[in-house]
């Protein structure tokens, strides 16, 4: 090592020995917060690992459970394949007249090979209101929806009646962002137990196709792709958008979203709209850029 060298790590040891020497003691308290914190994230991830490992092993033996019970339940079973078509505010009068005149040849066929029956509305007669009842088999006052909207108690402003969406109670602050360290609340509000629950319970799979007032889907043995009352995109029932170059028309607003376009050399210059982005603590418009060639 040259003598140079020496000389600069003689200095910077003698001079951290003089501070270490001269220092004053402070008093300081660290509470255990944060260790608890940090704690109780990693027994979650860990957690969480160890029962998707569980899962995985065990998932062999819970298919050939799910495939003797179905085996039993078909056992003494009429039909092998059951389809239900449901039309929501579909008119029954006018359906009949239709099928008289020959004007739904499809329809027709259905009802000639399968079963036709008209089926009693709920009080209210609404969508939620009678899908409800049409799943569970239960009245509104067994199955809690009563309409699209319930009143908050705390703030008397409307809430969807069917399910109930929260942010994350736990985040991480760093910087500008926010980290969430727990899963949002979303809860179905819908009580009663649906038919293909029943059904998944006894071995048989089903596949709900778009029923209305089954966000968040519940766990079953089966396949569930949600319908009305799911959120769209911004998290929203419904928000649509309209894409003018009419700078008048953007101020004009009455409902839903008015976007600019920018029309240059035969291409749209855009964006679409997309929810907050809720990892920033000043939560800020998701935009994804759109260009349209003409």
């Amino acid at each position: 090592m040259p003598i140079k060298t020496r000389r600069k790590a003689r200095k910077a040891c003698y001079l951290f020995l003089l501070i270490l020497a001269f220092s004053l003691p402070l008093q300081a308290y660290i509470g255990p917060g944060a260790g608890f914190a940090f704690l109780s994230s990693f027994l979650v991830l860990f957690l969480t690992f160890l029962l998707a490992v569980f899962s995985f092993l065990t998932w062999p033996f819970r298919f050939l459970i799910r495939m003797i019970k179905g085996q039993k339940a078909y056992k003494n079973s009429l039909i092998n394949k059951l389809i239900i078509i449901g039309l929501d505010g579909m008119e029954p009068t006018l359906v009949e007249k239709y099928l008289s005149e020959g004007k739904l040849p499809n329809f027709l066929k259905i009802k000639n090979t399968g079963v036709y029956a008209r089926l009693r509305t709920t009080t209210p007669a609404i969508s939620p209101v009678a899908w409800s009842s049409f799943m569970t088999g239960s009245h509104p006052a067994k199955h809690n929806i009563f309409d699209f909207l319930s009143r908050n108690p705390r703030t008397y402003l409307p809430d969807l009646s069917s399910a109930r969406i929260g942010k994350p109670k736990k985040f991480l602050s760093f910087g500008k962002y926010n980290i969430p360290l727990s899963k949002p609340e979303i809860k179905g509000l819908r009580k009663s137990v649906s038919f293909w629950k029943i059904l998944g319970k006894e071995g048989i799979f089903s596949t709900i196709l778009r029923v209305p007032i089954t966000f968040p889907p519940e766990k079953f043995s089966g396949h569930l792709l949600s319908g009305m009352c799911a959120p769209d995109l911004k998290g929203s029932q419904g928000t649509f958008f309209f894409y003018t170059s009419d700078k008048e028309k953007i101020q004009k607003r009455e409902g839903g979203m008015n976007i600019p376009v920018n029309i240059t050399d035969g291409k749209i210059e855009t964006y679409i709209s997309g929810p907050e982005n809720n990892l920033l603590k000043k939560e800020e418009e998701l935009r994804l850029p759109l260009t349209i060639t003409i």
